[in-house]
């Protein structure tokens, strides 16, 4: 049984993608022959049968080409993760570490640009791709565009922006990915076609380390191999929370609004509710649907809704400014989302689902949208935007801190006081459980203030002003 991610316009993607699938992991192959009356020729066929069991029914993802084809042996992968005595329960971090790296080697498949503009020959890097020399393999090339991409790097010069955990995260998917194709003879293993080196290391757990006889205590030394390729990677991520914030500009945002509604409606104003009220993606994706045009809020600026289905599950209010909820009013009664509802109706009866909640957004297969579809509407909406400014470079969970910096500029124009006054207000709007997760939004205004202050100084300065 098979979900899709893409549920509305799937053929208007130009890159590699996601789709959920339920796999039978105790599915066996079988073989039946056949006699032909006569000639007497035995011939042969295969096919694969079921377990029937719905406890063995697992759900992993696979990824798709832009043309829909099945990306081998990358989605084999991860179905086998799902087996054996190295299953897991969850393949979505290895899942997103290889879509990384297969968009990586695609990307390789195209002319480049360096920073002085001068055009860089496509090499057409492959997962084949591998020499003596492991700094000359695919492994190796994709651990130098996550370091350059990453936060924690000061000199990062690239613009995906992964944290450092995630950078490991897929660099360690995609290893696990090598070990497991050389394993099983789909990669040659020998001197011409190196991964990484692997080196050993000793570690002495819950002794002092200062210790210099702590080799010689008994069940304390644990013995680990690290990969040269890992090795790059910093330990620990230094850099502040505030300085990863990466909020639109104020004419990035009237970019965003100008092209969002070439979107599905739906997405539109899933994406638009992130932006406008602080939401998590699911909780947009989950937005309540019952509230939504019994009473006439015309008079207000913007409008309370209160959403349940949350992080922590604590309930809270969120303000919708009146414009976006005149058209939440609309969708709601659309043909469209009427048919869907349908759909999930059916889906109840038949007990494919279990939750009934009257959720405002569901996709025609009568589900929420799924974050990745969500990831995959916004990476066509980016490459759309930055073929007219190419500077535009933001990912879904901006939407977030796009809302808590500019509410904070708002208020701050407003009523004249300093954002730390603001702090309770936004932490309740966000839904944080601490003040001290908001501190960083605060952190960010405060060092954007400073930021111009003295750029103004500088251009005073120039201009002769003082």
């Amino acid at each position: 049984m098979t979900e899709t991610h893409d549920e509305e316009h799937p053929d208007i993607y130009d890159d590699y993608r996601l789709l959920s699938i339920k796999v039978d992991t105790l599915a066996k192959l079988k073989m039946s022959e056949s006699i032909n009356a006569e000639s007497r020729e035995v011939t042969y066929s295969t096919y694969l049968s079921p377990s029937n069991l719905e406890s063995r029914l697992k759900k992993t993802d696979i990824i798709l080409a832009p043309d829909g084809s099945v990306v081998y042996p990358q989605s084999l992968y991860l179905v086998s993760k799902l087996r054996g005595e190295g299953g897991v329960k969850d393949t979505d971090s290895i899942a997103k570490g290889l879509l990384a790296f297969t968009r990586y080697l695609d990307s390789t498949h195209y002319p480049q640009v360096d920073e002085d503009g001068n055009e860089i020959p496509p090499e057409y890097l492959t997962y084949k791709t591998l020499s003596k020399y492991e700094e000359e393999g695919a492994p190796w090339r994709f651990a130098k565009h996550l370091l350059a991409n990453c936060r924690a790097k000061r000199n990062a010069t690239g613009d995906e922006a992964y944290s450092l955990n995630s950078a490991r995260s897929y660099m360690g998917a995609v290893i696990g990915f090598y070990k497991w194709m050389q394993k099983n003879g789909y990669l040659k293993n020998d001197d011409e076609h190196v991964v990484t080196h692997f080196s050993k290391v000793e570690s002495y757990e819950g002794i002092n380390q200062h210790d210099m006889l702590a080799h010689t205590h008994s069940g304390a030394k644990r013995v680990y191999e690290i990969s040269n390729i890992m090795k790059e990677f910093p330990k620990n991520d230094r850099t502040p929370t505030y300085k990863k914030l990466k909020p639109m500009s104020f004419d990035h945002k009237e970019l965003f609004y100008q092209h969002i509604d070439a979107l599905p409606k739906a997405v539109s104003l899933i994406l638009r509710l992130c932006d406008a009220s602080g939401l998590r993606i699911d909780e947009a994706t989950h937005f309540p649907a019952n509230d939504i045009g019994h009473k006439d809020f015309s008079e207000l600026d913007v409008v309370p809704v209160r959403i349940t289905h949350t992080k922590g599950s604590k309930p809270r209010t969120v303000e919708v400014p009146i414009a976006l909820y005149e058209e939440l009013e609309q969708y709601k009664e659309s043909k469209q989302r009427q048919q869907n509802l349908i759909r999930h109706k059916e889906l109840i009866e038949s007990k494919q689902e279990r939750d009934s909640t009257g959720y405002l957004f569901a996709s025609n297969k009568g589900r929420p949208y799924t974050e990745n579809t969500l990831e995959v509407h916004f990476g066509v909406l980016r490459k759309h935007i930055r073929e007219i400014e190419p500077d535009w470079y933001y990912r879904i969970h901006d939407l977030r801190s796009t809302f808590a910096t500019h509410w904070l500029w708002s208020e701050y124009q407003k009523r004249q006081v300093a954002y730390d006054f603001l702090m309770d207000e936004l932490a309740e709007l966000m839904g944080h459980a601490s003040t001290s997760t908001t501190e960083k939004y605060i952190k960010f205004m405060n060092k954007l203030d400073d930021q111009l202050r003295v750029a103004m100084i500088k251009n005073n300065k120039i201009s002769g002003g003082w």
